[in-house]
Parts: C-alpha cells; structure tokens; sequence
C-alpha cells in the first residue's frame, strides 16, 4: 500500500509539473512519512551512493565531448564523409543523413543531441534536393533514436549502474541492435528516394570520397578511437569519456582550428546546466527504487507476474508493451532508474540476461524519443524546421513502424545482443 501511495504520488506531481529529478524524491521520501520502514536518511544514503559512482562519471563527460565536438566542426565533417560515401545514390543523401546519426550517436550518446547536430545541417539540405519536409523531418527525429542505440550510450551507462552489469558488455551488445535500427530507417530512405525519383535531385556527394575522408579523417577517428580503446580493454567507458573530451577539444582547436580556448571554455557553463538535471535524477531515482525494493515490489510484481504468464516469449510481449507505455510519459534516464530494479528480478527467473534485457530496455526507450506527449526529439526537430508537432507526427508512422521492427528482432533474437560480448569475455 505504501508502495502504491508512493506511485500515486509521483505521478501526480508530474501531472503538475514538478520537474521529474524533484518528484522522485518527493516520492522517496512518503513511505516513511506514511509509517513506512524507510526514513529520510535512507533516502539521503541511497542519493549519496548512486552518485558516489565511478561509471556515472562517465555521462557528464561524454555529454561535454558530444558539446565540443559539435561546435568543433566534427559532427559536420562526419555528415559531409557519409555524404560522399552514399549521396549518389537515389535516397543517398537520406540515408546518408541517417548514417551521420549514427557515426554522431557513436560520439555523444545522446538521442537530443544527435537531433539537434545532425538535423540543422541535414534537413535543409534534403528539402532543398526535393525531398519533402515532413519527411525529412520525422527521418531525422527518428534516426536520433540510435544516439541512445549505438555505443557509447549515456542510458547504458544508467542501466549498468541501476543493474550492476558491465558498462562495457552492454557498448559492445548495442553494436547489432543499432545496425539493424540504422539499416531499416536507411531501407526506408532508399525505397523514398525510389519512389520520388522525379523530384528528387541527384547532386549529392559532389565531393571526391578520398577528398571527403582526408577533410574528415580526424572526425572518422574518434569514434574508433574511444570504442576501439573500450572493446581492447585499453580503459574503461569512464576513462575512455575523458579521453573523448580531451580528444574533442584538441581536435576541435588545433586541428580543425574552429573553437579556440576561450570558447571552448565557455562550453563548460552550457554543459554544465544540462548535465545538472540528469546527475539529480540518477541521484532521485535511484532512492526511489531502493525504497521500492525495501517495500517488496519487486518480488510483489513478479509473483503476480509469474501466476498470470508462464511463457518467457509472452512476458518480454508484456514488459515491451509496458516500456513503450513509459517511454511515452516519462524522461528515459528516470525511467531506467526506477524501473530497472523492477523489472530486471522478474525476468531473471526466465532466463534472461542482464546485457540482453538492459537492451531491451534501451530500445524500448530510445522510440519514446519520438513518441508523445514526452518525445523530446520531435519538439527539437519542431524548433530546427517550424513544422507543427502534428505534422511531424504524421510523418514518423513509418519510421516507428521500423523502429518497432528494430525492437522486435532486439527482443526476440537474444544473439543480437550477446554474442558480441560472448567473444569478448
């Protein structure tokens, strides 16, 4: 009952808009205002703990590379390599801004961000070659989806620490799951691009490949270099966070030549106010669900869970359906935080492992991106182009269709995820 009272409450300051780091503690905190076996300096405890954590330090730190390299010219060079790689074929310069998602996404680990970098420069450029702008749009919002999707991601690094799994097991088991999210939108891409042959020009890519990837080869590097250095065991995602940023910056400032000192230092106060929100939800709602797991919730869920499904195939139906439901009202980093020690008891006894399930759940969040009313990426990719909310809304049926696949083969082809980090250990 104090458990329920908890929920309740929660949801309800969010239907008033508290914000969402402040309303889990809130809701931390009223089991033991109620006479629950929890009291404020357990909640106290449990925030100093999930902060005190080697692998959080990891997000901030990938969050400021991700700001340094888009104003040092990285995410632009990236996008003008895989614009010469695909943008002469039909639908070349769509799929190619879906490829510049990912190669951004490998650099950031954040679904907004990719959005906001990618979007600016590929959206008028796809408009002004003859693709329609809603389209444009929602494929866009949709491949930010694979910011989050492919490795390095800031909520696998939330899930490994809410799940105590290996951080670098999951980087690795993301590796097929964004292959397949990025084939399917760049097969949507392609098949457009077909379809609206007409209309759509061809001038994509005009740039020589060798000159591209000489202009980009520093940009092309980074990626490798910081999941290279990862998958070898030469450092740890932490490590290999601060050695992205230090990466970043030299690249930015004395190679590109594009940030000097001075700006990149006024990076740090932009930065610093985006990281904030998301160290005081890590923080919030990991006291959250300890309470929840004082308070015997997950062992309640999944005995109720156990005595209606027997079959592992219909409760991951059930748990997908369940996260899909979440991704759409609530911000993923707290959902992952609240959830995890939830969900990840009940599908233990089923065989599932911790990576596959944490990818899963990944998946399963990085679509409320693009799902309302939460869906951060369509108001960003509604502030880049002006196009109505509704609007781009139409235009994602497709791309969720893919996205829905893409999830489908995650949650059903376990091998996608594991047998990466199989070979690894």
């Amino acid at each position: 009952m104090y458990a329920l009272f908890a929920l309740l409450f929660f949801l309800s300051l969010m239907l008033v808009t508290v914000p969402v780091a402040f309303a889990l503690g809130y809701a931390a905190l009223l089991p033991g205002w109620l006479g629950a076996p929890t009291n404020p300096g357990q909640v106290v405890r449990s925030i100093v703990t999930a902060l005190d954590s080697f692998p959080l330090l990891a997000v901030p730190l990938f969050i400021l590379a991700g700001d340094i390299m888009t104003q040092g010219g990285i995410a632009r060079r990236l996008f003008n390599f895989a614009d010469a790689l695909l943008g002469r074929l039909r639908g070349g310069l769509a799929m190619s801004s879906v490829a510049a998602c990912m190669m951004f996404g490998a650099i950031s680990g954040s679904s907004p961000a990719t959005v906001a970098a990618i979007g600016s420069m590929a959206i008028p450029l796809l408009v002004g070659r003859g693709y329609d702008l809603r389209f444009s749009t929602a494929l866009i919002t949709a491949a930010g989806t694979l910011g989050v999707i492919v490795p390095p991601s800031i909520p696998m690094i939330i899930y490994g620490m809410s799940a105590s799994a290996s951080v670098s097991a999951l980087f690795i088991g993301g590796i097929f799951p964004a292959i397949v999210v990025g084939v399917l939108l760049m097969g949507y891409a392609f098949w457009y691009g077909h379809r609206n042959r007409d209309r759509i020009t061809t001038d994509a890519g005009k740039v020589p490949f060798l000159t591209a990837f000489r202009e980009s080869f520093w940009a092309l590097v980074a990626p490798v270099f910081v999941l290279g250095g990862i998958y070898s065991g030469a450092f740890t995602p932490t490590e290999a966070a601060a050695v992205s940023v230090v990466y970043g910056a030299f690249v930015s400032v004395v190679v590109f030549r594009e940030l000097t000192l001075g700006q990149l230092f006024r990076t740090l106060p932009s930065t610093a106010l985006t990281i904030a929100p998301i160290l005081i939800i890590a923080g919030t709602g990991a006291a959250f669900g300890r309470v929840l797991t004082l308070l015997q919730v997950p062992a309640t869920l999944g005995a109720f869970i156990g005595g209606i499904v027997d079959e592992k195939l219909i409760l991951l139906l059930l748990i997908n359906v369940i996260l899909l439901g979440v991704g759409m009202v609530m911000e993923t980093l707290a959902a992952i935080i609240v959830l995890t020690p939830i969900l990840l008891p009940i599908v233990a006894p089923y065989g599932v492992d911790p990576i596959h399930f944490g990818l899963i759940m990944v998946v399963n969040l990085a679509i409320g991106f693009v799902t309302p009313p939460v869906g951060v990426n369509i108001y960003i990719a509604s502030g880049i182009t002006k196009l109505s909310v509704i609007e781009i809304c139409k235009g994602l049926l497709a791309p969720l269709a893919l996205l829905l696949i893409g999830l489908t083969a995650v949650t059903y082809v376990p091998q996608l995820t594991l047998w990466l980090p199989s070979l690894a250990r």
